[in-house]
């Protein structure tokens, strides 16, 4: 029987069907066949391992979310507010591409001047294009729950972008993906990304409230490295206290290519980020960084698999956050290595600070090694300030309140010095300093 949450989105694909983009065209019977998906499986649930800390079906029933409507009137960029993550980045050289409520914004966007062999278009456009395609035909998943999610996206996917850059081309500056929330309700995005043979891009993503309270935001985005290409992600969420944000990497590297992915999460009352890497070829890495700082009733879920199915591919993934209040933070991670991946480097940490008893968190890295010639590592810390660290900067006349914000900071540089920018990276630093200043951190509130 499906539960009563994926029969509301079920009855949004028999309305909106028609509207959506590739109707008539192949698209149609793999929305179609995901639909029905939806349909046998229904959305995910604690009773699944991979679940078991974000019961989704609950959180979405509560919320009730209609279809995001297409945004009526003018939307205002924060450009120069430091301390808005929707203003993030706009001091950095780039291409500016907007989305209002998971639709593309003609007006706010900038998709000119692109260097020659670089292709970008609203997915509408890329739809019938081989590669883009191939992208949405992909499956990495065979279980039945967990394909229901990137099902459900392609179901209802409204608009995205497509990226495309030609063999041994560079994209001149970043690409900037900026996403924003201006009404309640669910909108779905998918972004396709394909690099050639010795190509390489950078691409920025931005999550962000543009006036929207109650929202679910669920994205997914395709990612295909040709032989020796190179790409660099960096993404900020810092969505409204109350909305629901689902997003879903899945990238396939061949020989010699090269994912740079870091995530810092902020916003959202609820989260929950999945990466999939397939390595196609050898000598190719991904590293799959991120960092997080929660408060109040934040609820934020990281799960990602690496699946090393060649040899000589190496991975790292590590992620770092701070919990205060009554947050919740969870890593779910696994490193699979083949029979024939040999000589595979595969590694996940994660640690997390607690600065109050109220916080929890959730750590489950694993390997699942099939090879006997490789070299992986997992693990996973939990801990609380330092007291004597705090003792120390307090004898030298720092004020408790400036010696716990430094001690923090100095906690999550290590994973924001993963971001693979640098002007980007100084950004995302002052944008946790903000964090800190906005919140309270009061002594008799941390441990």
């Amino acid at each position: 029987m499906t539960d009563a949450i994926a029969q509301s989105f079920i009855d949004t694909f028999e309305r909106e069907r028609d509207a959506l983009p590739g109707a008539g065209g192949w698209l149609a019977a793999r929305r179609e066949a995901a639909i029905r998906e939806l349909a046998d499986a229904g959305l995910p649930h604690r009773r699944l391992e991979d679940w078991k800390y974000t019961d989704l079906r609950d959180v979405l029933e509560k919320a009730a979310f209609a279809p995001a409507p297409a945004h009526q009137g003018a939307v205002l960029l924060p450009e120069g507010d430091a301390g808005s993550g929707a203003a993030l980045f706009h001091a950095i050289d780039r291409h500016k591409i907007v989305f209002v409520n998971g639709r593309l914004n003609h007006a706010l966007s900038d998709m000119d001047g692109l260097p020659e062999g670089v292709a970008l278009r609203p997915l509408a456009e890329a739809l019938e294009q081989d590669w883009a395609k191939a992208a949405i035909e992909r499956r990495f998943d065979t279980n039945p729950q967990a394909q229901s999610i990137s099902g459900l996206n392609l179901a209802l996917m409204a608009d995205g972008v497509a990226l495309h850059v030609a063999e041994g081309v560079a994209l001149d500056k970043p690409l900037h993906l900026i996403f924003l929330a201006a009404d309640d309700g669910a909108s779905h995005a998918r972004n396709l990304v394909r690099l050639e043979k010795n190509a390489q891009a950078t691409v920025f993503e931005t999550h962000a409230s543009a006036g929207a309270a109650h929202y679910f935001a669920d994205q997914v985005t395709e990612v295909s490295l040709g032989i020796g290409a190179t790409l660099n992600h960096i993404k900020l969420q810092d969505e409204a206290a109350k909305a629901v944000h689902l997003s879903t990497m899945r990238a396939a590297l061949s020989e010699k290519a090269k994912l740079d992915s870091f995530t810092l999460i902020l916003g959202a009352g609820v989260s929950r980020g999945q990466t999939f890497v397939e390595f196609e070829g050898g000598e190719a890495e991904a590293h799959v960084n991120g960092a997080y700082a929660l408060r109040g009733e934040q609820h934020a879920d990281q799960f990602c698999v690496v699946d090393h199915a060649v040899p000589e591919s190496n991975s790292h993934t590590h992620f770092k956050g701070v919990l205060d209040d009554r947050s919740q933070g969870i890593f779910q991670g696994k490193v699979i290595v083949r029979p024939d991946a040999q000589k595979t480097d595969g590694r996940q940490m994660t640690n997390a600070l607690l600065l109050s008893r109220d916080a929890s968190v959730n750590a489950k890295p694993e390997l699942e090694i099939y090879a006997d010639d490789v070299q992986c590592a997992h693990g996973s810390t939990i801990g609380e300030l330092d007291k004597d660290a705090l003792f120390y900067l307090r004898s030298r006349g720092i004020d408790e309140m400036t010696a716990r914000q430094l001690l923090i900071s100095a906690f999550l540089d290590e994973a924001l010095d993963y971001a693979p920018h640098e002007e980007a990276r100084a950004e995302l630093k002052a944008l946790v300093a903000g964090w800190f200043e906005a919140g309270s951190l009061s002594a008799e509130d941390i441990v």
